[in-house]
């Protein structure tokens, strides 16, 4: 009884969760990609792709990147297997297309209302359900129980903050993790986490982090690297990640404090989202001398910051930096992925939010690669010593490739674990 007043209370708070995410979807803003005709998949209406083995989920960019090397994986070993990939975000559907091309077949991921997902697995007779990270919803997990689809977790991370919500709500929790077939953990934490929220002990493994497997082209990190010299010269280069509202000043200010002993600086400040291009040129515009790449025009020795407002260059501006400052750490929301950066060797600083990454923090910090503050002057210091020692600098791009290097291998154990 109790469950079922806990699905029928999920159900109807989900109208007004599908009126707001309707609203972020899909209303228009400078710089965000549009989803076209193609919106009607996210209520389940969509071509149909015959009995695909896997439907595998990455929700936006950062999923989808990190699945790349095990659909790689999956293809060699199984190349007529038919891959249908979900994500949410447009930005992540092209991503797919960037990435994986004709290797898989793209739809936007169904809405969890009952008509929707229904329909969508009418269409689509998915064999299994693979799901990266902890993206669970209640209805998916229970049409696709009902249909005998086993679903998998991969990659999957539970902090301590989403455990202690999942049990207060220890029934909804109960309804989620009793219909998954197998959860991939990232680390023994999180597998201790997920078994704490009611997952069945023997159906939880650990198998690493798969983001460690990142799927570098030699190539384009080398020509990247040549155009960092033909657009910025000699001149030391810092870049701020995947920042979000309120951590671009932030970024600034550390930049103008960074300069008093790197006077020939550049900064490359890459905001998180693309519908925050805009704001953030108005912002550079009435501080700064910038240029953005989305010009590509030639880069006047006096600037001082260059704006990333592309898609899917994050990695080649990383490639064209000396060290990294990783937003989404300074607003609190626990911060992104340091593995880009690392594994280029490229040392980071970072704000005191990174409870999304703990673990990946923790390796880092170990081997020198990555300093942790809320004090911007101990970053701005840490910063000026790697730029001015060479020594110094040498040792923490040591530490960041020793770290990605030591904890390779997820992808296949996830891969073995999963076709098991």
């Amino acid at each position: 009884m109790k469950q079922l007043l806990v699905r029928l209370a999920y159900n109807l708070l989900l109208l007004p969760g599908l009126i707001f995410a309707c609203y972020r979807l899909y209303w228009p803003k400078a710089g965000k990609q549009p989803f076209g005709r193609r919106w009607r998949e996210h209520f389940g209406i969509s071509r149909a792709v015959k009995s695909p083995e896997i439907w595998l989920h990455a929700v936006s960019v950062g999923e989808v990147i990190g699945c790349v090397a095990l659909v790689k994986a999956l293809k060699a070993r199984h190349p007529d297997w038919q891959i249908l990939l979900t994500t949410t975000t447009a930005t992540g559907a092209q991503e797919v297309h960037k990435r994986l091309g004709d290797q898989v077949v793209h739809r936007y991921a169904p809405f969890d209302c009952w008509p929707c997902i229904w329909l969508f697995l009418q269409r689509h007779h998915p064999q299994q359900l693979w799901i990266m990270e902890t993206e669970l919803w209640l209805n998916w997990l229970s049409l696709c129980r009902k249909r005998q689809i086993p679903v998998k977790l991969i990659n999957a991370r539970l902090s301590a903050r989403s455990t202690q919500r999942y049990q207060q709500f220890a029934t909804f929790a109960q309804l989620l993790f009793t219909r998954l077939s197998w959860i991939g953990a990232q680390y023994p934490t999180d597998a201790q986490n997920f078994i704490a929220v009611g997952a069945a002990p023997e159906i939880v493994e650990v198998t690493g982090s798969i983001k460690y497997d990142l799927h570098l082209d030699p190539a384009r990190i080398q020509a990247a690297r040549s155009q960092r010299y033909q657009l910025f010269g000699q001149r030391p280069v810092v870049i701020a990640a995947s920042t979000h509202a309120g951590e671009d000043q932030i970024m600034l200010d550390i930049a103008a404090k960074l300069r008093v002993s790197q006077p020939a600086l550049l900064l490359i400040l890459v905001p998180r989202h693309p519908e925050r291009f805009t704001e953030v040129g108005e912002l550079l515009g009435a501080q700064v001398r910038w240029v953005s790449r989305s010009d590509k025009t030639s880069i006047p020795a006096n600037t001082q910051v260059y704006l990333g407002d592309t898609m899917g260059e994050l990695m080649d501006l990383f490639a064209m930096s000396d060290v990294a400052i990783m937003g989404g750490s300074f607003a609190g929301i626990g911060g992104h992925n340091y593995l880009e950066p690392a594994a280029l060797g490229v040392p980071c600083v970072s704000g005191p939010s990174d409870f999304n990454f703990g673990q990946i923090s923790a390796q880092l910090q170990q081997t020198g690669a990555l300093y942790l503050s809320e004090q911007h002057e101990q970053l701005v210091s840490q910063m000026a010593k790697w730029l001015s020692d060479p020594q110094a600098y040498q040792q923490a791009s040591a530490g960041a490739l020793s770290a990605v290097q030591a904890n390779q291998g997820a992808t296949a154990r996830s891969l073995n674990a999963l076709l098991t």
